[in-house]
Protein backbone atom coordinates (compact mmCIF):
# COMPACT_ATOMS: atom_id res chain seq x y z
CA UNK A 1 0.00 0.00 0.00
CA UNK A 2 0.94 3.66 -0.95
CA UNK A 3 0.57 6.47 1.41
CA UNK A 4 -2.48 9.18 0.16
CA UNK A 5 -1.39 12.40 -0.66
CA UNK A 6 -3.23 15.62 -0.03
CA UNK A 7 -1.76 17.62 -1.98
CA UNK A 8 -2.94 18.57 -5.65
CA UNK A 9 -0.76 17.60 -8.58
CA UNK A 10 1.29 20.56 -10.30
CA UNK A 11 0.38 21.71 -13.40
CA UNK A 12 3.99 20.32 -14.47
CA UNK A 13 3.14 17.01 -13.81
CA UNK A 14 1.96 14.70 -16.69
CA UNK A 15 -0.27 12.12 -16.08
CA UNK A 16 0.55 9.05 -17.53
CA UNK A 17 -2.55 8.18 -18.88
CA UNK A 18 -5.63 10.07 -19.85
CA UNK A 19 -8.77 9.23 -18.32
CA UNK A 20 -10.74 11.63 -20.69
CA UNK A 21 -9.67 10.01 -23.77
CA UNK A 22 -11.59 6.80 -25.25
CA UNK A 23 -9.96 3.76 -25.82
CA UNK A 24 -8.84 3.39 -29.51
CA UNK A 25 -10.39 0.27 -31.33
CA UNK A 26 -8.35 -1.35 -34.10
CA UNK A 27 -9.65 -1.33 -37.48
CA UNK A 28 -11.99 -4.06 -38.53
CA UNK A 29 -10.53 -7.23 -38.80
CA UNK A 30 -14.36 -9.18 -39.86
CA UNK A 31 -16.10 -11.32 -38.55
CA UNK A 32 -15.78 -14.46 -36.17
CA UNK A 33 -18.14 -16.91 -35.25
CA UNK A 34 -17.25 -18.24 -32.15
CA UNK A 35 -18.33 -21.33 -30.93
CA UNK A 36 -17.98 -21.74 -27.24
CA UNK A 37 -20.44 -23.45 -24.74
CA UNK A 38 -19.17 -22.25 -21.71
CA UNK A 39 -20.42 -18.57 -21.12
CA UNK A 40 -17.34 -16.95 -18.74
CA UNK A 41 -14.59 -18.50 -21.24
CA UNK A 42 -17.17 -17.11 -24.42
CA UNK A 43 -17.02 -13.57 -22.37
CA UNK A 44 -13.22 -13.69 -22.41
CA UNK A 45 -12.74 -14.69 -25.75
CA UNK A 46 -15.19 -12.57 -27.11
CA UNK A 47 -13.14 -9.78 -25.65
CA UNK A 48 -10.14 -10.98 -26.88
CA UNK A 49 -11.35 -11.07 -30.41
CA UNK A 50 -12.93 -7.27 -30.07
CA UNK A 51 -9.68 -6.15 -28.94
CA UNK A 52 -7.69 -7.78 -31.95
CA UNK A 53 -10.53 -5.92 -34.05
CA UNK A 54 -13.41 -8.88 -34.97
CA UNK A 55 -16.71 -8.13 -34.46
CA UNK A 56 -18.30 -11.18 -33.03
CA UNK A 57 -21.03 -13.41 -33.47
CA UNK A 58 -21.33 -16.32 -30.74
CA UNK A 59 -22.75 -19.66 -31.23
CA UNK A 60 -23.28 -22.32 -27.96
CA UNK A 61 -23.07 -25.25 -29.81
CA UNK A 62 -22.20 -27.02 -33.23
CA UNK A 63 -26.35 -27.09 -34.12
CA UNK A 64 -26.43 -23.23 -33.12
CA UNK A 65 -23.24 -22.36 -35.43
CA UNK A 66 -24.69 -24.16 -38.24
CA UNK A 67 -28.09 -22.19 -38.10
CA UNK A 68 -26.00 -18.93 -37.60
CA UNK A 69 -24.32 -19.85 -40.98
CA UNK A 70 -27.46 -21.19 -42.73
CA UNK A 71 -29.25 -17.62 -41.77
CA UNK A 72 -26.62 -16.08 -44.41
CA UNK A 73 -25.00 -13.83 -41.22
CA UNK A 74 -21.60 -12.77 -42.94
CA UNK A 75 -18.58 -14.41 -41.43
CA UNK A 76 -15.18 -14.14 -42.08
CA UNK A 77 -13.82 -17.16 -39.97
CA UNK A 78 -15.08 -20.14 -37.72
CA UNK A 79 -13.52 -20.02 -34.67
CA UNK A 80 -14.53 -23.48 -32.44
CA UNK A 81 -14.12 -25.67 -29.34
CA UNK A 82 -13.66 -29.18 -29.87
CA UNK A 83 -15.17 -30.37 -26.83
CA UNK A 84 -18.84 -29.18 -26.94
CA UNK A 85 -22.07 -30.90 -25.69
CA UNK A 86 -24.91 -31.85 -27.72
CA UNK A 87 -23.52 -34.77 -29.91
CA UNK A 88 -21.21 -32.73 -32.19
CA UNK A 89 -17.72 -31.83 -31.37
CA UNK A 90 -15.81 -29.19 -33.24
CA UNK A 91 -13.74 -31.42 -35.43
CA UNK A 92 -17.17 -32.59 -36.84
CA UNK A 93 -18.67 -29.08 -37.03
CA UNK A 94 -15.25 -28.26 -39.07
CA UNK A 95 -16.26 -31.19 -41.73
CA UNK A 96 -19.88 -30.70 -42.05
CA UNK A 97 -18.62 -26.20 -42.58
CA UNK A 98 -16.71 -27.63 -45.21
CA UNK A 99 -19.12 -29.48 -46.77
CA UNK A 100 -21.20 -26.61 -47.11
CA UNK A 101 -19.05 -23.51 -47.07
CA UNK A 102 -15.36 -24.64 -48.42
CA UNK A 103 -14.52 -20.78 -48.63
CA UNK A 104 -14.76 -20.32 -44.78
CA UNK A 105 -11.51 -20.36 -42.52
CA UNK A 106 -11.47 -22.69 -39.84
CA UNK A 107 -9.51 -22.69 -36.33
CA UNK A 108 -10.37 -25.02 -33.63
CA UNK A 109 -8.90 -24.87 -29.87
CA UNK A 110 -8.94 -27.31 -27.24
CA UNK A 111 -6.96 -28.29 -23.72
CA UNK A 112 -7.20 -31.75 -24.86
CA UNK A 113 -5.37 -31.40 -27.86
CA UNK A 114 -3.59 -34.68 -28.98
CA UNK A 115 -6.59 -37.30 -30.13
CA UNK A 116 -8.20 -33.39 -31.04
CA UNK A 117 -5.03 -32.21 -32.81
CA UNK A 118 -4.52 -35.76 -35.19
CA UNK A 119 -8.26 -35.79 -35.85
CA UNK A 120 -8.17 -32.07 -36.72
CA UNK A 121 -4.83 -32.37 -38.75
CA UNK A 122 -5.96 -34.76 -40.54
CA UNK A 123 -8.84 -32.72 -42.04
CA UNK A 124 -6.71 -29.83 -42.59
CA UNK A 125 -7.66 -27.14 -39.59
CA UNK A 126 -5.34 -26.01 -37.64
CA UNK A 127 -5.96 -26.11 -34.01
CA UNK A 128 -4.49 -23.56 -31.11
CA UNK A 129 -3.86 -24.96 -27.76
CA UNK A 130 -5.46 -23.45 -24.39
CA UNK A 131 -4.80 -22.01 -22.86
CA UNK A 132 -3.07 -19.25 -24.90
CA UNK A 133 -2.73 -15.24 -24.74
CA UNK A 134 -4.09 -12.43 -27.05
CA UNK A 135 -0.60 -12.69 -29.34
CA UNK A 136 -1.19 -16.50 -29.52
CA UNK A 137 -4.71 -16.15 -30.71
CA UNK A 138 -3.44 -13.38 -33.08
CA UNK A 139 -0.93 -15.42 -34.81
CA UNK A 140 -3.62 -18.76 -35.31
CA UNK A 141 -6.16 -16.70 -37.06
CA UNK A 142 -4.01 -14.83 -39.09
CA UNK A 143 -2.47 -18.18 -40.14
CA UNK A 144 -5.88 -20.07 -40.54
CA UNK A 145 -6.64 -17.15 -42.64
CA UNK A 146 -3.62 -17.02 -44.99
CA UNK A 147 -3.27 -20.46 -44.99
CA UNK A 148 -7.28 -21.02 -46.10
CA UNK A 149 -6.09 -18.21 -49.35
CA UNK A 150 -3.42 -20.45 -50.20
CA UNK A 151 -5.83 -23.72 -50.78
Amino acid sequence: MLPRSSKEPGPDQNHLVDLHVARRRPASAGSVLLVEDDDEVAALVSEMLEDLGFQVVRAATAAAALGALANGRRVDLVFSDIMMPGGMNGVELAKEIRARRMDLPILLTSGYSEVAKQAAEAQGIRILRKPYQLAELSEALRGAISRHDVN
